[in-house]
Formats: structure tokens, sequence, C-alpha cells
């Protein structure tokens, strides 16, 4: 069993990953930072400028530049030419990947750590450890495509941040990427709160005792957005949207088990009672700080004594009713 001391230093490492698990608009960014990104400073961050304004090239060398005024990566010699700048561009680039990819490697061992303290009677898992090894889990299934692509076609990654930022593992997108990303996550959610409501009435007239099962959905588009609200990717037909859906509904049903279990509730900072809400497919952008903390009460509450046997379906239906 390990001891106190070793659990407490894992422990610590956890609070330190749990910031950067799927963070809604303009939070911590995932990546390996040198320097933190602060949100409320707005001089630090993008412009959210896109690709309908600006190229790919554009786009790519602004995110290396706020990258380089973040300390994430060296900026070149001063008195370099424009060759030189490249070159040392691409250095630094190289360098940040693989710093993400040994990132995923050595992050593995302090979560055989967890995984062996629980077999072993130690302390249980925390909310925090449960987020680490669930942003684990979907950084590890990237990592390999993620390196083939760095060794074979080392430009395609910045290409890959802007239409398929799904293919990235977390800690090797830059701060500029990230708030872009997440910026069209919120974009495609809020679309997607406009197109849900009359879907959505229909769909609730097939719940049952406030639970709504899948088979409800099939043939209405209601897949597609609510995976929109949830941050989910869209592409693909719908048994991969149901999926994405159900895997996603797994995560939650988890974290609010654990938010229940360690009376978080009142506990969380406004950026994690943020991040939750935007988990579980609410639009934050008009709420204040007060509703969103009331909005994130509602859905423990609405959760708190649903049987496992209708955890899911349970959340399915809590998704459709847009406010308490």
């Amino acid at each position: 069993m390990l001891s106190r001391c070793s659990v407490q230093r894992v422990q610590r490492k956890c609070l330190q990953f749990s910031s950067i698990i799927e963070p809604s608009s303009l939070k911590t960014p995932i990546c390996l930072h040198k320097t933190l990104y602060s949100t409320s400073n707005k001089s630090r961050q993008p412009p959210t400028t896109t690709t309908s304004t600006l190229g790919i090239k554009e786009l790519v060398q602004r995110d290396i530049r706020h990258a380089e005024q973040l300390g994430v990566l060296e900026p070149a010699p001063a008195d370099a030419n424009g060759f030189r700048k490249l070159v040392h561009s691409a250095i630094q680039l190289g360098k940040f990947y693989f710093r993400g990819a040994k990132l995923i490697y050595t992050r593995g061992k302090d979560i055989s750590a967890i995984k062996a303290r629980i077999r072993t009677g130690g302390l249980p898992m925390t909310r925090a450890e449960n987020r680490l090894i669930s942003l684990q889990r979907r950084d590890v299934t990237k990592l390999i495509p993620f390196i083939l692509m760095a060794i074979v076609v080392e430009e395609l990654i910045p290409i890959a941040a802007i239409y398929a930022p799904f293919m990235l593992p977390s800690t090797c997108i830059l701060p500029g990427q990230q708030s872009r990303i997440e910026e069209k996550k919120t974009q495609k959610a809020i679309a997607s709160a406009l197109q849900a409501q009359t879907i959505f009435a229909t769909i609730k007239k097939n719940a049952v005792d406030g639970t709504l099962h899948f088979s409800s959905l099939k043939g209405t588009g209601s897949l597609t957005i609510l995976c929109g609200l949830l941050r989910l990717p869209t592409f693909g037909n719908d048994l991969l949207r149901t999926w994405r859906i159900r895997r996603h509904l797994h995560f939650i049903q988890n974290d609010d088990r654990l938010l229940i279990l360690e009376k978080l509730e009142d506990n969380l900072s406004d950026h994690d009672v943020a991040q939750a809400l935007e988990e579980r497919g609410f639009i934050i952008q008009d709420l204040h700080v007060e509703s969103q903390r009331a909005r994130l009460k509602w859905w423990l509450n609405s959760v708190q004594d649903t049987p496992d046997s209708s955890a899911l379906t349970r959340r399915l239906f809590l998704l459709t009713q847009q406010k308490p």
C-alpha cells in the first residue's frame, strides 16, 4: 500500500493536471506551460479572428507569436533573418510536441500509482483523479497517430488544430489554438441551443418518469444538436454520435457522483462551475455566477437519487430541459 506521503504527492499532481481537462471558453489552455495563461488578462489573449478573415499561414504565425509571448515557445533572436526565424520556430514546435508527448507518458506513472492505491485498499479516488484518468485515456488514443503525423509531416499539426482539433492530444495544443478551439465549441453549442427548442419539445413527449431513452432520438436530428450542446464532435452518422453521447454521459455520471460524494458543490471555483455546466450542455454566456451555481445545484439535485440502471436516460432527459 502506498504511504500517505506518496498519496498526497500523487493527489497534488492530479490537482495540477485537473485544471487542463476540457476547459470551457477562454479558460486555462490545454497545453504544456511554463507560464500559466491568465484569461482575466485580456491583453494576453489572442484575437478571436478565425480562418474567415485570416489564412492558415497567418493563423499559425499568430499562434506561434502568442505562445512566444506567454513563454510557451522560446522566441527567435532579435537579429535573426526570416529563414533563421522559420527554422527556429520549427525546432521550438518540435520540442513543444516532444514535451507534450512525454508528459502523457510520465502522467501514466501517476495514474498507475492511483490505481495501485485503490486496489490495495487505500484512499478512494477523488474527482480530480477521475478527471485526470479520463483525460489520459483520451490522450493515449490520440498519441500514436499524432506521433506519426509529427514524424511524417509536422507542418500538418497546426492545420489539424484548425480543422480537426479532436486529433491532437491535450498536451500538444498551443494556447492560441486552444482558445480558438473552445470558441468554436461555444459557438456551435449556442447554435445548437437555438435549434433545440422545437425538436426537444417533440422529443420530451416520449419521456417516462423523468427519463428519456436513446431510441426516442432516432430520425429526429437531435443527436447532432446534443453533440453540439455537449461540445462533442458532430461529424459522422447517428450511430457514432450516439456512442459519443453515451461515453460522455458515463463520464458525467461518474463526475456527478464524485461531486456529490465530496460535497464540492459550494467549494468549486467560478472557473470549475462554468466548466462543469458546459460539460452538461448548458449555455452560460449570459448567466451570472450565482445563476451558474444555481444551475449546477439543480442538476446535481435532479440526479442525486437516480439508480444506475437509469443514470444515462435521466441525464439525457435533463439535457432537453434548457432551464430548471
